[in-house]
């Protein structure tokens, strides 16, 4: 019974680490995001493919030292950004992030419920990147 039940585990445990790993490694297909006007209006959905572009964002994200509390910011975040990531061999996935740069927080949108707060550094990278492409 016992070795049974190690046995489990183990496999569980490969399975889920394996599941797990090949995702980390994959940088995002496209990034789709929009810019919120002077007006307080989104404009259209805008689509970077760049894979150097996308990879350099991501690292970004990764950088980020994420924190489960919610976004304690009311108003609608300077940016939208939806990472779409579509590994081999499995569905694509997505990431909703929210970006305020006044604040320097990045967070999670719809729920707001994971923040990280953002560099200098990170929010010249962001609005350079996320401006220049209109």
């Amino acid at each position: 019974m016992k070795r049974t039940l190690v046995g489990y585990v183990i496999c569980a445990g490969l399975l889920l680490g394996g599941c797990a790993s090949s995702e980390e490694d994959v940088d995002p297909s496209r990034i789709e995001y929009q810019t919120i006007h002077t007006d307080g209006e989104y404009g259209p959905t805008r689509t970077i493919t760049d894979a150097e572009t996308n990879a350099e964002l991501d690292r970004t994200t990764e950088e980020v030292e994420w924190e489960d509390q919610p976004v304690p910011i009311e108003r609608e975040p300077d940016v939208k950004a939806t990472f779409l990531f579509t590994p081999n061999d499995a569905p694509e996935r997505s990431l909703d992030f929210g970006i305020w740069y006044e604040e320097q927080i990045i967070g999670g949108i719809d729920p707001k419920d994971s923040r990280g707060e953002l560099t200098a550094d990170q929010v010249t990278l962001f609005k350079s990147i996320f401006d220049d492409q209109e």
